[in-house]
C-alpha cells in the first residue's frame, strides 16, 4: 500500500469508530455480530480481550468477495 492509501484507510476507520460511538446499541450489536466479535473482560488485570472470527472466510474454498480476489480492494475516505 502507498502511503496515501494508508492514509485513506486510516481516514475511513476514524469515520467509523465515530459513527459507532453514537450508534444505537442494537444497531452496534449487530454490526459486531456480523463481524463475529467476541470481547472478555479481564477485571483482575483491567483489560479487555477482543477477538474476532468472521462468519466468512477465504480459507474455505471460494471467497466471498468474488472477484476483488483477481483485484485489489480499496479503500478512500471519500467515498
Amino acid at each position: 500500500m502507498t502511503r496515501l492509501e494508508i492514509s485513506d484507510l486510516v481516514a475511513a476507520l476514524g469515520d467509523i469508530i465515530t459513527v459507532l460511538t453514537h450508534a444505537d446499541p442494537a444497531d452496534k450489536a449487530e454490526i459486531y455480530t456480523q463481524l463475529g466479535l467476541h470481547l472478555t473482560y479481564e477485571p483482575g488485570a483491567h483489560r479487555v480481550i477482543a477477538k474476532t472470527k468472521p462468519k466468512r472466510s477465504c480459507t474455505k474454498g471460494t471467497c466471498p468477495r468474488g472477484e476483488s480476489t483477481r483485484n485489489p480492494t480499496r479503500v478512500c475516505a471519500s467515498g
